[in-house]
């Protein structure tokens, strides 16, 4: 018999599986790498929104994609159906070895550190201990998308909206300060004389690192309940729902923090935390190593399907 894989996505999986995989330390660490290689706060806002168009516009060409070339396995199948088998080789190889690797490194590497950010604050947690508890994150997620396809969605879906839980926490006391007046730290904000034209691919690194993920679905294809409708469907919803977190959680960074803060933070939402509020200074950090968690899981999840 045909071996085929049943369609358990359903639309607000598809969704929680983009958020999830969107939102995760990149909106927490590369703030400060958008801000020092754009030069001004008003040009790393510029930067943030056009990245977010860049990711919108690959988004809709992967969803179109996706309803054309009807098999599972993302970047891979499409080059296989395209350009043939040595290319699409060579790209998983690449893909296995050098991306996918260094990725998961970062992202499981933030989990750790912010995971045991209240057991070790105001000092910085120990190396040693990061990368113990990173490793253990990943495999966790690892065995559990081994063992099942339904509960590593039940917990991406948990996941986003732990997402975007943390997200609110950041944006909420940033608005309302701003709403009070607090816009000093938005004079000037677009500083030509600090503009360094050199630097804005850099720029645009960091800021496309923190929206990596929008071509999720294209893993997932023959899994997805009714692709035709709702990859469109959750592709628009999901980038248009990041973009806007995106812009309003750095407007919040710049409102409580300021430029010199961001640039000197080597953990941007803990100083946002330490600045705005005390009361929950050991909670933030827990749900950003939450957010990361789901990353992680949103990219084993996918990736297998290679």
């Amino acid at each position: 018999e045909a071996v085929f894989l049943r369609k358990k996505i359903t639309l607000l999986r598809a969704f929680s599986l983009l958020i999830g995989s969107m939102v995760g330390s990149g909106i927490f660490i590369s703030p400060k790498g958008v801000l020092k290689n754009s030069g001004s706060v008003g040009f790393s806002l510029v930067v943030w929104f056009a990245c977010g168009l860049l990711s919108m516009f690959g988004a809709l060409c992967y969803a179109e994609l996706g309803t054309r070339i009807t098999k599972s396995g993302g970047h891979y199948i499409y080059i296989l159906e395209t350009l043939g088998p040595l290319p699409s080789f060579l790209f998983l190889w690449a893909e296995f070895f050098a991306i996918r690797p260094a990725n998961s490194a970062v992202v499981s590497l933030a989990f750790g550190r912010y995971m045991l950010e209240p057991f070790f604050a105001p000092c910085a947690a120990p190396v040693p201990a990061v990368k113990l508890v990173s490793l253990l994150g990943y495999y966790t997620v690892l065995t559990l998308n081994s063992w099942s396809v339904t509960w590593s969605a039940r917990l991406q879906t948990a996941l986003s909206i732990v997402k975007l839980l943390a997200l609110a926490l950041i944006i909420v006391p940033g608005m309302m300060l701003l709403a009070q007046g607090h816009t000093e730290n938005f004079q000037d904000a677009f500083d030509r004389e600090s503009l360094v034209l050199d630097k804005l691919p850099l720029a645009f690194y960091a800021g496309m690192f923190a929206y990596s993920g929008w071509f999720q679905t294209s893993f997932v294809r023959e899994e997805l309940v009714r692709p035709e409708r709702n990859i469109p469907l959750a592709v628009i919803v999901s980038v248009i729902t990041v973009i806007v977190g995106y812009m309003l959680t750095n407007v919040s960074y710049y409102t409580v923090l300021g430029t010199q803060d961001v640039l000197a933070s080597p953990a941007v939402a803990v100083s946002f935390v330490q600045q705005a509020f005390k009361s929950l200074i050991s909670v933030v950090p827990v749900l950003v190593a939450l957010s990361c968690f789901g990353t992680m899981n949103g990219g084993i999840f996918t990736f297998s399907r290679s």
